[in-house]
């Protein structure tokens, strides 16, 4: 008796897998195809009023231009030359360098080891502390505002007033050279502070209490947790926090700058983003903002992919 196969047996089985494999295929073409159309209403909004926008203000730096008139006279790098030999953009970019590096320990870290303090609380206050912390959040920064400038008075503030009683003399927060981007940076920090702080508390509670537990049996003590177990945790958290601080800094500056300083004394407050509204809106040299704000969008690029590439080999995303 014969073993052996029908002879269309072979290529009928052949025939049927590769069928399986062309509907396979397609399944996974319709799928491409639907994720891309679900991306495209997106994809299209952000090509056009963000990647576009940042075109369209590259090629304006290399024109003079005063947003009026429909005569655009090329110049070049002029704009650019011009920038850098500028008083007021080498000021705006220290003013907003200072600003970074507070926003960065008072918004980053402060939140951080507050979200930890809180957490340690009785139950009953929790939920109350979290509500104190994050409600300025919730204010918009134009009311925010409105509250410092009457705080910041320099006879009748609330600050002022609270420094007469211990006997110290409050310095003139808006109008001092001194003080003025100090003013600022609290105003940006007491308005942003809550949501970093949510943000953390949410980090927090996705750690597994298993690993405190297992932890405190070995023998280790707040700190140790705090070190080997919390930070490193917390570190895809933290690069979030970092991030969205630095990148949206020149934006939450710009609002208090605008209302109570208008980056004075004597440019004593001015930041890069209000500087370029200034040259653009206030100026109308509007070549000459584009340069600003390209180069500023580049600086501020450069800084962020340095950030990834130096925090990437720390983070720890788990699973």
């Amino acid at each position: 008796m014969s073993l052996a196969a029908p002879a269309g047996s072979g290529s009928a089985a052949l025939a049927a897998a590769s069928a399986r494999a062309r509907v396979r295929l397609r399944r996974r073409w319709r799928a491409a195809i639907l994720g891309y159309l679900y991306l495209a209403p997106a994809a299209a909004l952000t090509a056009v009023f963000v990647y576009w926008p940042l075109i369209a203000s590259a090629i304006l730096s290399f024109y003079d231009w005063n947003l009026v008139s429909a005569d655009r006279l090329a110049v070049g790098w002029q704009n650019y030359r011009d920038l850098l030999h500028s008083r007021a953009f080498r000021l705006s970019l220290v003013n907003t360098g200072e600003a970074a590096v507070a926003l960065t320990a008072l918004t980053v870290v402060a939140p951080l080891f507050l979200a930890v303090l809180v957490l340690k609380v009785a139950p009953r206050w929790r939920n109350v502390y979290r509500v104190i912390l994050f409600s300025p959040t919730v204010i918009s920064m134009a009311i925010a505002c409105a509250i410092w400038l009457w705080m910041f008075h320099p006879l009748y503030g609330v600050l002022n007033t609270a420094l007469r009683l211990v006997g110290v003399q409050g310095p003139a927060w808006l109008s001092s050279s001194d003080w003025a981007i100090w003013s600022i940076i609290l105003v940006t920090v007491w308005k942003t502070f809550g949501f970093n702080f949510v943000v953390y508390t949410a980090g927090l509670l996705a750690i597994p209490a298993e690993l405190y537990q297992a932890a405190r049996v070995d023998g280790a003590s707040d700190g140790q947790l705090f070190r080997y177990i919390t930070v490193p945790l917390l570190a895809p958290t933290t690069l979030f926090v970092l991030l969205t601080t630095f990148i949206l800094g020149p934006q939450n500056l710009f609002i208090p700058t605008q209302i109570l300083t208008q980056g004075g004394p004597n440019e004593a407050s001015n930041n890069v983003g209000y500087l370029v509204y200034q040259l653009g809106f206030e100026y109308f040299r509007v070549g000459y903002a584009s340069a600003a704000a390209t180069l500023i969008f580049l600086v501020f690029l450069a800084l962020t992919a340095v950030q990834f590439l130096l925090a990437e080999r720390r983070i720890h995303y788990g699973g």
